[in-house]
Protein backbone atom coordinates (compact mmCIF):
# COMPACT_ATOMS: atom_id res chain seq x y z
CA UNK A 1 0.00 0.00 0.00
CA UNK A 2 2.83 2.39 0.84
CA UNK A 3 4.50 1.71 -2.50
CA UNK A 4 1.29 2.50 -4.36
CA UNK A 5 0.91 5.75 -2.42
CA UNK A 6 4.53 6.74 -3.07
CA UNK A 7 4.11 6.00 -6.77
CA UNK A 8 0.94 8.10 -6.90
CA UNK A 9 2.73 11.01 -5.19
CA UNK A 10 5.66 10.81 -7.61
CA UNK A 11 3.38 10.67 -10.63
CA UNK A 12 1.39 13.61 -9.31
CA UNK A 13 4.53 15.64 -8.74
CA UNK A 14 5.79 14.85 -12.24
CA UNK A 15 2.50 15.93 -13.76
CA UNK A 16 2.40 19.13 -11.73
CA UNK A 17 5.95 19.98 -12.77
CA UNK A 18 5.20 19.67 -16.47
CA UNK A 19 1.99 21.68 -16.06
CA UNK A 20 3.95 24.39 -14.27
CA UNK A 21 6.54 24.40 -17.07
CA UNK A 22 3.77 24.85 -19.65
CA UNK A 23 2.37 27.78 -17.67
CA UNK A 24 5.81 29.38 -17.58
CA UNK A 25 6.04 29.20 -21.36
CA UNK A 26 8.72 26.52 -21.41
CA UNK A 27 7.94 23.83 -23.97
CA UNK A 28 7.78 20.36 -22.46
CA UNK A 29 9.56 17.91 -24.73
CA UNK A 30 8.62 14.25 -24.51
CA UNK A 31 11.41 12.00 -23.34
CA UNK A 32 12.87 9.70 -25.93
CA UNK A 33 14.19 7.10 -23.51
CA UNK A 34 12.82 3.60 -23.14
CA UNK A 35 12.60 1.69 -19.86
CA UNK A 36 12.63 -2.09 -20.11
CA UNK A 37 10.70 -4.12 -17.53
CA UNK A 38 11.11 -7.88 -17.63
CA UNK A 39 8.11 -9.89 -16.50
CA UNK A 40 8.07 -13.53 -15.61
CA UNK A 41 4.68 -15.17 -15.12
CA UNK A 42 6.33 -17.92 -13.07
CA UNK A 43 7.48 -15.47 -10.38
CA UNK A 44 4.34 -13.64 -9.41
CA UNK A 45 5.94 -12.21 -6.25
CA UNK A 46 8.58 -10.34 -8.24
CA UNK A 47 5.88 -8.84 -10.45
CA UNK A 48 3.93 -7.70 -7.40
CA UNK A 49 7.02 -6.01 -5.94
CA UNK A 50 7.41 -4.03 -9.15
CA UNK A 51 3.68 -3.18 -9.23
CA UNK A 52 3.27 -4.78 -12.65
CA UNK A 53 -0.42 -5.28 -13.42
CA UNK A 54 -1.53 -8.89 -13.77
CA UNK A 55 -2.83 -8.10 -17.28
CA UNK A 56 0.77 -7.43 -18.33
CA UNK A 57 2.24 -10.43 -16.52
CA UNK A 58 -0.36 -12.59 -18.30
CA UNK A 59 -1.03 -10.59 -21.50
CA UNK A 60 -3.79 -11.32 -23.96
CA UNK A 61 -3.00 -12.15 -27.57
CA UNK A 62 -4.43 -8.78 -28.69
CA UNK A 63 -2.21 -6.90 -26.23
CA UNK A 64 0.89 -8.64 -27.59
CA UNK A 65 -0.17 -7.99 -31.19
CA UNK A 66 -0.73 -4.30 -30.41
CA UNK A 67 2.74 -4.01 -28.86
CA UNK A 68 4.36 -5.78 -31.80
CA UNK A 69 2.54 -3.49 -34.26
CA UNK A 70 3.71 -0.42 -32.34
CA UNK A 71 7.32 -1.60 -32.63
CA UNK A 72 6.95 -2.12 -36.39
CA UNK A 73 5.40 1.35 -36.86
CA UNK A 74 7.95 3.28 -34.77
CA UNK A 75 11.53 3.07 -36.12
CA UNK A 76 12.96 5.02 -33.16
CA UNK A 77 11.39 2.63 -30.67
CA UNK A 78 12.58 -0.35 -32.72
CA UNK A 79 16.13 1.02 -32.76
CA UNK A 80 16.10 1.74 -29.02
CA UNK A 81 15.01 -1.82 -28.26
CA UNK A 82 17.65 -3.30 -30.56
CA UNK A 83 20.33 -1.13 -28.87
CA UNK A 84 19.29 -2.57 -25.51
CA UNK A 85 19.41 -6.16 -26.86
CA UNK A 86 15.69 -6.78 -26.40
CA UNK A 87 14.28 -9.81 -28.20
CA UNK A 88 11.54 -8.00 -30.10
CA UNK A 89 9.26 -11.03 -30.31
CA UNK A 90 9.23 -11.17 -26.48
CA UNK A 91 7.70 -7.70 -26.07
CA UNK A 92 4.22 -8.14 -24.58
CA UNK A 93 3.10 -4.57 -23.85
CA UNK A 94 4.17 -0.96 -24.28
CA UNK A 95 3.07 1.88 -22.05
CA UNK A 96 3.71 5.61 -22.31
CA UNK A 97 4.75 7.44 -19.15
CA UNK A 98 3.59 10.93 -18.26
CA UNK A 99 6.82 12.44 -19.59
CA UNK A 100 6.43 10.75 -22.97
CA UNK A 101 9.00 8.03 -22.34
CA UNK A 102 8.09 4.44 -23.09
CA UNK A 103 7.87 1.51 -20.72
CA UNK A 104 8.34 -1.74 -22.63
CA UNK A 105 7.32 -4.96 -20.91
CA UNK A 106 9.27 -8.03 -22.01
CA UNK A 107 8.63 -11.64 -21.00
Amino acid sequence: MNKAFALAVLMSAATMGSAYAREMGTPVKPATDVAIVYTDPETADAARRLDIPDTIVHPSRSMIQKAQAEIRQDPALHAALVRQDVELNNVVAIDTAADGSRIVYVR
